[in-house]
């Protein structure tokens, strides 16, 4: 028996969430962007063009399996279309497929496609698509990060182990309709699945998979069947899209967008130039905000899907002490660093969750660890460190409580907290040295070497709180070489159990339950210093209409999207 989407709809947005959520990520903002093209029209009248500000460039990893970068999943998220999407309530909607059919066990749904959906270069979007972009992902040469998205597809981890030719829980039963069956029930699977970004096997199929990567030419002209046809990319400076005329929800109202890359510092100047349209303001001091809104640009603000944290290395003998990270989250002012460094726009976290979602845990008891340099002191002498020279830094069996805190050179917060964290630390006895270097090698260091002490990022996650990718000692790699998203190398049997647990449930309420019990052990773990998370602010042109971004989709219903002068 089959449940229609009205039936499930409750089940299906209560687990919506974004796939491709990459890790840990920023890149390196341009230094003199070139001006991108306008429109100039009478004031009132309609604009052909929105021009969108980023103050990082993409780095052309345009394709929605290997984009581990926030600035190219925007892109991609104009260009490739999913089955489904998330709407400004973080609920998942129809939206490549117009039928979305639940079995009563949960463990099968068939997804029934647009027939008017075609691809940028004139093909129609078929099955065969959806196919070969999940099969994709279980290919045992992918590099990606999206496995687990489809590992519960019955026969996938066969395919990926090679010992299958095909999967066999996916069946194209038409051109338009596809039927995943699952080994077991998956809340995040289900979603996940339906919110990956397709890609065109026409394309695609002739490259082996472990080229893939390699292919810079056909990653900087994709083909994708979303509202926006990349027509241009200039790193450092633009990328430029021009309207499907044939998309299938119906021509974008604006025919043309451009991503353009500008400095933070010269929003306002912009702005006042009318050469943008949109900008992200966050990192903009709320003296600077106000001074753009009070020229009549509109403010929305919203919370962020992204939280920072410094991680440790477990691996390292003495940061495997639990005492120890708990002496750290109690010297450092992470209040103080909310307050001095977003002025407040934002909240402390003490869990690795957000606090925007179903999920997040609050309450008595949870330790939220204030600023307490006498706590910290405590807990490392219960732990054995003292200072025996008088140098002011502690130390144990000849040994300084001392470590190398890596940060990625651009991110100015970052970089500003690193020297905070440097300060709160050394009140308590322990010496930090930083190092500074470009994100990339940072990314090497720490992801792919596991050579690190502690190093500062942040940490992007999706609707759907499921933190296996993230904190299952499967995800955990010691080799060097390999990466592995649960960076720390933080192993825990009961967090391993709980997550499973969450996995397999399908009821809101009781995967709250599950999660509840995992945010305390990860509560008391500290596995990672938890900072905070920033609000999400943006400026826009008052002209604009129809522009609903939030937490998890920040171009939700881009085809409708007009704007006048």
């Amino acid at each position: 028996m089959k449940r229609s989407l009205s039936f499930v709809l409750i089940l299906m947005l209560l687990l919506g969430s974004l796939v491709g959520c990459g890790a840990n990520e920023e890149a390196k903002p341009a230094e003199e962007p070139a001006e991108a093209e306008t429109t100039e029209t009478a004031e009132g009248a309609a604009k052909e063009e929105v021009v969108y500000a980023l103050t990082t460039s993409p780095s052309g990893v345009f394709h929605p399996l290997l984009a581990d970068s926030t600035y190219d999943v925007a892109v991609n998220s104009l260009v490739f279309a999913s089955l489904m999407t998330v709407n400004p309530k973080g609920e998942v909607e129809p939206y490549l497929a117009t039928e979305v059919n639940v079995s009563e066990d949960g463990k099968s749904i068939t997804y029934k496609l647009a027939d008017n959906a075609k691809w940028h270069d004139g093909q129609p979007v078929t099955a065969a698509d959806v196919e070969f972009t999940l099969t994709s992902m279980a290919d045992k040469d992918y590099v990606g990060s999206n496995f687990n998205d489809v590992e519960l597809i019955k026969g996938a981890k066969a395919y990926h182990g090679g010992e299958a030719e095909a999967i066999e829980g996916i069946v194209v039963e038409d051109e338009h309709t596809i039927t995943i069956a699952f080994e077991e029930e998956s809340a995040p699977a289900v979603t996940n699945i339906g919110t990956t970004g397709i890609i065109p096997k026409h394309i695609w199929e002739g490259v082996a998979m472990g080229e893939w990567e390699q292919q810079t030419e056909l990653m900087n002209k994709p083909v994708g069947c979303g509202p926006y046809a990349l027509t241009e990319f200039q790193n450092d400076q633009y990328v430029k899209f021009e309207g499907a005329s044939d998309f299938f929800l119906g021509e974008p109202a604006t025919k043309s967008l451009i991503f353009k890359v500008i400095n933070a510092d010269t929003t306002e100047a912009e702005f006042a130039a009318k050469t943008i349209d949109i900008a992200d303001v966050a990192d903009l001091s709320k003296d600077d905000v106000k001074a753009l809104t009070d020229t009549g640009l509109k403010l929305v603000s919203y919370p962020n899907y992204m939280y920072q944290y410094m991680g440790f290395n477990l691996r390292n003998p003495i940061l495997s002490d639990v005492a120890v990270r708990q002496a750290f989250m109690y010297a450092i002012n992470r209040k103080g660093i909310v307050d001095e460094l977003i002025e407040g726009r934002g909240v402390v976290v003490n869990v690795p969750m957000l606090p925007s979602g179903w999920a997040y845990q609050t309450g008595a008891e949870l330790n939220e660890y204030p600023h307490d340099v006498e706590k910290a002191k405590e807990l490392l002498t219960e732990a054995g460190w003292a200072d025996s020279d008088g140098d002011g830094i502690l130390d144990k069996d000849g040994q300084n409580l001392s470590f190398t805190l890596l940060v990625g050179k651009g991110n100015v917060k970052r970089e500003q907290s690193a020297l905070i964290i440097q300060e709160n630390l050394k009140e308590a006895g322990i010496n930090i040295e930083i190092e500074t270097m470009d994100f990339s090698a940072l990314i090497e260091q720490a992801v792919t070497n596991h050579d690190f002490e502690l190093y500062l990022m942040g940490n992007t996650l999706s609707v759907d709180p499921d933190p296996k990718p993230f904190w299952h000692s499967d995800a955990v790699s010691d080799e060097v070489g390999v990466q592995g998203y649960n960076i720390v190398g933080y192993r825990n049997d009961e967090v391993d159990a709980l997550i499973e647990k969450g996995i397999a449930e399908l009821d809101q309420a009781e995967r709250a339950k599950i999660y509840e019990e995992y945010a305390k052990i990860l509560n008391q773990d500290v596995p990672q210093v938890f900072l905070y998370c920033q609000d999400i602010e943006k400026v826009y042109n008052p002209g604009l209409t129809n522009f609903e971004p939030s937490s998890f989709n920040q171009f939700y219903n881009i085809h409708k999207w007009s704007i006048t002068e």
